[in-house]
């Protein structure tokens, strides 16, 4: 029997409820950021990086991933969190809303007692991360189960730290401010908040597909020329996260509603893209001009 229009519509929206119920759990239960964007969004990106590596590069992607790609391990960061809860602080950067900027001494050594790894980790931050494990993933005489974790690493971080509620510190990153989002003060079950809109909501909002949503950008790329900005480093790149979170920060109570995506959707769009297209430049500089893996020397 047929699913009446009406009746795909309410699954859909149950589906959508469901999905932004799960995301703002994890969310609440654990003490800053920690998702950035939604899986659809790092999958975008991984299929934007994807398109732009070099043949070379294309090659030991597939000698470290085997069958998958950037797009299926985009999310693998924020799956292996409830197991290795070290790496929670490595997916974002709490620059404090009354900074010029980004400050490593300042934003990268958070020590928590609560949390006993923070009290050794001095690249607790995305920023350091981002840096560390694209050495690593350069380093062709370290172990190759390393290199396969820095590359999904990397591939989920340079994602993250284009998402502007990742680099800033103010009210957990926008988790705390709660916020109307298109008409429904709750997502789900659970208060919709800011940091939730610019993971799922502005990108949910849209109706695209994923494959339509990359053709999107591919356009985006196309037209604006993005890929003169693709360079910088990570540490630019949270600075610009930072400048572009105060620029769309709404307060307690706001609402993120048609005027906020008109006005906003081409910020979401433009990270997605940058995201995409330094992903594949880092990628092609470290695994674009090296030699055959040896499988016997990297396991």
């Amino acid at each position: 029997m047929l699913v009446s229009l009406v009746q795909q519509n309410r699954l859909a929206n149950m589906n959508r409820m469901k999905k932004c119920a799960a995301i703002f759990l994890s969310l609440i239960l654990l003490p800053a950021v920690s998702v950035a964007w939604g899986p659809e969004g790092h999958r975008i990106i991984g299929d934007i990086a994807r398109g732009r590596l070099t043949a070379t590069a294309r090659l030991h992607v597939k000698e470290l991933l085997g069958d998958d790609d950037l797009a299926v391990v985009a999310v693998w960061a924020d799956d292996i969190k409830g197991d290795r809860p070290e790496t929670y602080g490595w997916h974002f950067v709490d620059i404090p809303k009354d900074a010029s900027g980004f400050s490593e001494a300042r934003d990268c050594y958070r020590p928590d007692e609560k949390h006993a790894y923070s009290l050794e980790d001095h690249h607790n931050c995305v920023v350091d991360r981002i840096t560390i494990f694209k050495q690593v993933l350069a380093d062709t005489g370290t172990s190759r189960q390393n290199r396969i974790e820095a590359l999904k690493f990397l591939v989920h971080f340079v994602g993250d730290v284009h998402q502007p509620m990742h680099a800033i510190g103010e009210a957990r990153g926008g988790n705390a401010i709660h916020v109307i989002e298109f008409g429904s003060p709750e997502c789900g079950k659970y208060p919709c908040n800011l940091h939730l809109a610019w993971d799922v909501g502005l990108i949910g909002h849209t109706g695209l597909s994923e494959r339509q949503y990359v053709s999107r950008l591919d356009h985006l790329i196309a037209s604006r020329r993005l890929a003169t900005a693709a360079n910088a480093a990570p540490a630019d790149w949270a600075n610009q996260s930072f400048q572009l979170a105060k620029k769309v920060w709404v307060n307690d109570g706001g609402a993120v509603d048609e005027s906020y995506f008109k006005n906003d959707i081409a910020i979401v769009d433009q990270r997605l893209a940058l995201a995409g297209l330094r992903l594949a430049a880092l990628i092609n500089h470290v695994l674009g001009n090296q030699g055959d893996l040896v499988h016997g020397a990297n396991k």
